[in-house]
């Protein structure tokens, strides 16, 4: 199952930033929480790879 989504312009005076949101359900699927760092890893043009770094917390219940 897919989930579609669009990216967001914020333009600003002195650059642009582009922002893309994912749903709820992926996050809570993957026990996302506020302040998890992630990395986007480029396939190719039409492939992003989001990649958790704390790959030994991932999964697991943190408070």
């Amino acid at each position: 199952m897919g989930y579609s989504t669009k990216i967001q312009e914020i333009k600003r005076p002195n650059f642009n930033q582009y922002y893309v949101n994912f749903p709820r359900a992926l996050a809570l699927s993957m026990n996302f929480l506020k302040g998890d760092i992630v990395e986007w890893e480029i396939v190719d043009k039409n492939t992003l790879i989001l990649k958790r770094k704390e790959v030994n917390l991932a999964g697991q219940k943190r408070i």
